[in-house]
Parts: structure tokens; sequence; C-alpha cells
């Protein structure tokens, strides 16, 4: 019991800020981001828009050791421009740095776009880009997937000395009662460790199959971190622990990935 105990106060930080690649860069493929990336005070910045109306495709994958070119070069290089057909693309990828609590494991963070699922299932019904499922797979050695949506365009700005973290989260039916509680009372606190940001609100689609490999939880959303020890202070911060109980109550489940995000070389 003490450990399960444990691992939910590690689990419980990961949704601090709910509001209610691995991948090589070479000439053949290259990150897809809505505005030129840019360098201020010598850090590196790289924009991309979470469109309203679209449906945004978020991968946690991990790829089999030594393969990432591979992927890139016989998987990604092709596939890519069969989505297009379809107006699907690829707006960037993270490499994982740490993995905070949760059931999935990735080591990559992919981001697409769609103009809806209709589109998504057109490619998945390609004849081309079936061939090319069995070497994605003889690449990767886990994937999930999940769908999300946003109320308005998101702005974010991805920079090199932030972590950032992506969450899916599953509620129980006290939180619509405790959350608001929790987010009051953990407010101070959190400022002791620079205030994490919630910079996206990610809507999960609803409808879909119930097939393993989809994430369908209640909430998700992206945070940004100083980075992940600035995370593990305020978990164990004795202020924090106080509150914290309020979060437990509220979720069933919690994931929380904490990613770099993949400049174009």
């Amino acid at each position: 019991m003490k450990n399960l105990k444990k691992k939910k106060m590690v689990a419980i930080g990961l949704a601090l800020c709910i509001g209610f690649t691995v991948l090589a860069k070479d000439k053949e493929f290259k990150v897809r981001t809505m505005t030129s990336d840019k360098i201020e005070n010598n850090i590196k910045e790289a924009n991309i828009l979470l469109k309203a109306g679209k449906v945004i495709e978020i991968a946690y994958a991990t790829v089999e050791g030594g393969k990432e070119a591979h992927l890139n070069k016989e998987y990604f290089s092709k596939i890519l421009p069969i989505a297009a057909k379809y107006e699907g693309k690829m707006l960037g990828s993270l490499q994982v740095t740490a993995v905070v609590g949760g059931e999935v494991v990735p080591q990559m963070v992919a981001i697409f776009e769609w103009p809806n699922i209709e589109a998504r299932d057109k490619l998945l019904a390609d004849r081309k880009a079936q061939k090319l499922f069995p070497v994605r797979d003889a690449i990767l050695t886990s994937i999930k997937l999940a769908y999300y949506t946003v109320d308005k365009d998101v702005m974010i700005t991805f920079r090199e000395d932030k972590t950032y973290e992506f969450f899916n989260a599953w509620l129980t039916p006290e939180a619509e009662k405790l959350l608001p509680e929790y987010f009051k009372k953990s407010d101070d606190v959190k400022k002791k460790y620079g205030s994490p940001a919630f910079l996206a609100n990610l809507k999960p689609l609803k409808g879909l199959s119930t097939a393993d490999y989809l994430l369908q939880p209640h909430m998700a959303g992206i945070v940004e971190w100083n980075n992940t020890n600035a995370y593990y202070g305020l978990i164990a911060d004795p202020e924090f622990k106080k509150v914290a109980p309020l979060l437990v109550k509220s979720l069933t489940r919690i994931d929380g990935i904490h990613a770099k995000f993949n400049f174009p070389q």
C-alpha cells in the first residue's frame, strides 16, 4: 500500500495546470511548422498553430533501437506525401525526456493535423499507404494514438530551453467539484516552481473505435515547464501535498510525458 500511495503522489503532479524525436531531419523530411523557426537571444523557438475545426492527431511511439533514420527514410518520407493528398500534415515532433507517470512510455511524440477524421480514414484505406504500414510496424515497438480538437486557434511556441508535458487524464465523478478547488488552493505553491504554463486544452475526439492503440481520455493538454526537476520539486513540496488529495480524488488515471521539441537541422 505504501508503494501504491507513493506512485499516486508522483502521478498527481501531471495535471497541475489543467484549466478546464527521435525523428531525423534530413533533406527528405522536414518538420512543417506554421511559422519559421527563429533564434531569439540564442534560444531556438518554433511556432505551431493548432487550428479550430481541425483534427489534431498525437502519436506516442517507441522506435526499435538504431532504426530512427530508417523510420524517416523508409516511412515518413513516403507516407507524408500520400497524407498530403487528404490534407494531412505533420506539424512537429518531440523527443521524450521523462515519463512522470501513467501507462504510456514512448520515446517520441509526433503532432499531425487532419481536416477531419474521415480524411485520416481515407489515408488508412489508401492502397499505397497500406503497403507502407508493415514497414512502420517493423520499426516501431509500440504506438498509441489520440485525436483531439481545440475550441479556438492556439499558437504554441516551443522553446529549446523549456520542457513540455503532454498529459491525458481520466476523471472521477467528483472531478467537476474538486478540481476547481484544487486549482485555487495550489496556485500559490506553483509559483515557487516557475508557475508551469498551460498552453493548450485538447478536447478528446468522441465516437472513435475502442481499438487498443487509441487513447480516449476525458481531458488532455500541453503544459510548459522550466524543466522536469521543477515538476518533481513541486509534487514533493509540503504545501502542495496538503492540496494533492483533491486532485487524487478527481482522477482515475493520468499519463504524463515530458519532452523537448525537435528543431529542424
